[in-house]
């Protein structure tokens, strides 16, 4: 595999103090600034115009994996029909809303996948071993599809991974890779209308297990968020887990083999909350935490062993997936309910919850299930529409459907393979 070149150094700019919301057992050599200022690289190809003709513009432009691309945007009449269909549909009812699947495959034939109704593919691209979380978002003011690769498998791809934005007419706009020792983890990658990028890592290092029963310097993933300025390559906030997450939070066992790393938080969404800070999803903590995007510290915990709210059992979550905020005082999540060891529900559901923030309360007060009880031990999102529908990715259960506002459900289809999340949305 050929090396990613960036030709852009890491450089420190600001020294920034380190503030801690709590003792983690972490070892001070091992500890970090909650928020830095760093300058990784960004290659990019082509340019995204704005309005008044100017243009992206002072990207790195770095040597990247060749990729084989297939690009089909006809009209599903002209489409091959020899293809074999993305996904086989159950159900197909009125009332969905506008806009095509957005997909990807994380099996063999590893692609990015845009299809129509019917599973007639119209966008495809190939040529990585991992592709991960494709979906249609806004940078500067225009249409972007954007998604995870990389040229490994497994948990190497943690470690080797990039996210990849491209216009609709398929002009690549930037690539956020490694730096340092963060590299784009396919679990998250948000763009946000200040020109800047979400982005989640799995970084392993050492820590002190044995309130865990593990090893006094115990191999371990560090959960990472980082806020990064895609015009610039400056990483304005950088986040690990370690620093306020003490390992006794976590559900997951650590593991025997002391060669493996214990994935004890494990970071699987980051979003912006409606006062500007952010909420964090971590699967194996089961909880979600709202982190102060100034100075890191974890203002609340929602559900886990420390929740900051009173959850009764009917409202209680595990292994969940996609927290984020629907409205100010709304939030929705996948709820997995089990990994396929410890199982708290038998199936997967989207809650919401009414969130009283200052107070404390937290109210269950709407919960989605499939009619076939599905159960996803892994992955998985819910997704607002247009109309009020809801579209879901079931992961790991390998279906994808939409639902009316009332619980009906309209769409529903099973896929070949492993989808992280599935999305509905209009590109063309």
């Amino acid at each position: 595999m050929d090396e990613q070149q960036t030709g852009q150094p890491e450089q420190e700019q600001t020294a920034q103090e380190r503030t801690t919301d709590e003792p983690t057992g972490r070892p001070p050599e091992h500890g970090r600034r909650v928020s830095r200022r760093r300058v990784l690289a960004l290659a990019g190809a082509g340019a995204l115009g704005v309005a008044g003709g100017s243009s992206v513009a002072g990207y790195a432009v770095g040597r990247t994996h060749e990729r084989r691309r297939v690009q089909a945007v006809a009209a599903a009449a002209q489409a091959t029909s020899a293809a074999p269909a993305v996904f086989t549909v159950l159900v197909d009812e009125p009332g969905q809303a506008a806009g095509d699947v957005f997909l990807t495959d994380m099996g063999e034939t590893a692609a990015t996948l845009i299809a129509d109704n019917r599973g007639t593919a119209l966008w495809t691209s190939a040529g990585a071993r991992s592709y991960a979380n494709m979906r249609l978002q806004t940078y500067q003011g225009r249409p972007v599809i954007t998604w995870w690769e990389s040229h490994s498998t497994g948990l190497a791809a943690y470690a080797d991974g990039q996210t990849v934005i491209e216009d609709v007419a398929h002009n690549v706009v930037a690539r956020v890779q490694k730096h340092g020792d963060v590299s784009p983890d396919e679990h998250e990658f948000v763009i946000t209308p200040r020109g800047t990028a979400y982005i989640v890592s799995y970084v392993r290092t050492r820590t002190d297990l044995r309130a865990v029963k593990g090893p006094k310097d115990g191999l371990i993933m560090n959960g990472v968020f980082e806020e990064v300025d895609l015009a610039t390559g400056e990483v304005l906030h950088h986040w690990e887990s370690l620093d306020h997450v003490p390992v006794t939070e976590s559900h997951a066992g650590v593991p025997k083999d002391p060669t493996e790393p214990y994935d004890y938080f494990h970071i699987n969404s980051v979003a912006p909350t409606p006062d500007g800070n952010v909420i964090i999803s971590a699967r194996h903590t089961w909880a979600v935490y709202k982190v102060d995007l100034a100075t890191g510290a974890v203002r609340w915990r929602l559900g886990g062993k420390r929740s900051d709210f009173d959850l009764p059992g009917s409202a209680r979550f595990a292994w969940q997936h996609d927290a984020q905020f629907e409205d100010p005082t709304t939030l929705r999540l996948f709820d997995n309910g089990s990994d396929g060891e410890q199982e708290v529900t038998d199936e997967s559901q989207v809650l919401w919850f009414s969130l009283d923030e200052a107070g404390r309360e937290a109210r269950l007060v709407r919960r989605l299930v499939h009619p076939a009880k599905i159960s996803a031990l892994a992955m998985g999102n819910a997704q607002r529409l247009d109309n009020g529908n809801l579209f879901v990715g079931w992961g790991t259960a390998q279906r994808i459907s939409e639902f009316a506002e009332d619980g009906t459900l309209l769409f529903d289809a099973t896929l070949p393979d492993v989808s992280y999340r599935a999305f509905r949305q209009v590109w063309r």
